[in-house]
């Protein structure tokens, strides 16, 4: 069974709308992650776990997205756009998805940080107060805790990279990773509606990922979200108009 939109024709799009009213819209950026992850690791992992939850639930998934607010902007590789663009977009693609019929949209972060769940979430809640589709906005780990009580997040470290070895291996340099190195904050301050600037100096991570990122680890914390994610869209798929 399709699940990728692009993938389906309009007949085939309209059977799996009717079969299942949900609709995925997954995000991440490009942004620095260290020197043995990829720069798309947020968008790769977003869509990698998007793609495990359309399959489990009949979902349909919508193509990845590459946007979001301000992160290590400063770092090398680093994209990101202002909160209101941010907002802006997220709606236009609420209204889009609505229109064909989507009863409950899950709009999934991979890059992390108050900032950019907070605007997520904003969006979400600014459109709810209009329409009737329901909106799942949330970051990928949110609801989800490790047997140790961990929330499976971090940036680039133990619970990234273990996701990474899980989902796409072959773009993981482990052979490059340091647990020390010196932070490539290498292009300019630019004005943004949060006053961050990224870390200079030395970035020291508080494991060495050689000895506790694992894939097994990070398929542990794919299965966790993937659980609380299905179970928000039985809930919101129930009390949906």
């Amino acid at each position: 069974m399709k699940y990728r939109a692009e993938e389906m024709t309009p007949a085939e799009f309209k059977e799996a709308m009717d079969r299942f009213p949900v609709v995925i819209l997954p995000t991440g950026i490009l942004e620095w992650h260290a020197d043995h992850l990829p720069l798309g690791l947020d968008a790769l992992k977003m869509y990698g776990i998007a793609e495990r939850l359309a399959q489990r639930t009949g979902a349909i998934l919508l193509p990845q997205q590459w946007f979001g607010v301000v992160g290590f902007d400063e770092m090398r590789g680093t994209i990101t756009f202002s909160k209101e663009l941010v907002k802006r977009v997220a709606k236009e693609f609420f209204a889009n998805i609505e229109k064909m019929g989507a009863r409950v949209i899950v709009f999934v972060t991979g890059h992390y940080g108050p900032y950019q769940v907070g605007t997520v979430k904003e969006a979400a809640e600014d459109y709810m107060a209009g329409h009737d589709v329901r909106i799942i906005a949330q970051a990928e780990y949110e609801g989800a805790r490790m047997p140790n009580g961990d929330e499976p997040c971090d940036h680039a470290g133990k619970y990234e990279t273990s996701m990474a070895l899980a989902l796409f291996p072959g773009l993981v340099q482990m052979d490059k990773f340091k647990q020390e190195l010196k932070v490539p904050a290498e292009y300019p301050y630019r004005e943004n509606a949060w006053d961050y600037h990224s870390p200079t100096g030395t970035w020291r991570f508080a494991d060495d990922l050689r000895e506790v990122a694992s894939a097994e680890l990070g398929e542990q914390a794919i299965g966790l979200i993937l659980d609380h994610l299905t179970a928000r869209i039985e809930e919101e798929m129930g009390g949906a108009a």
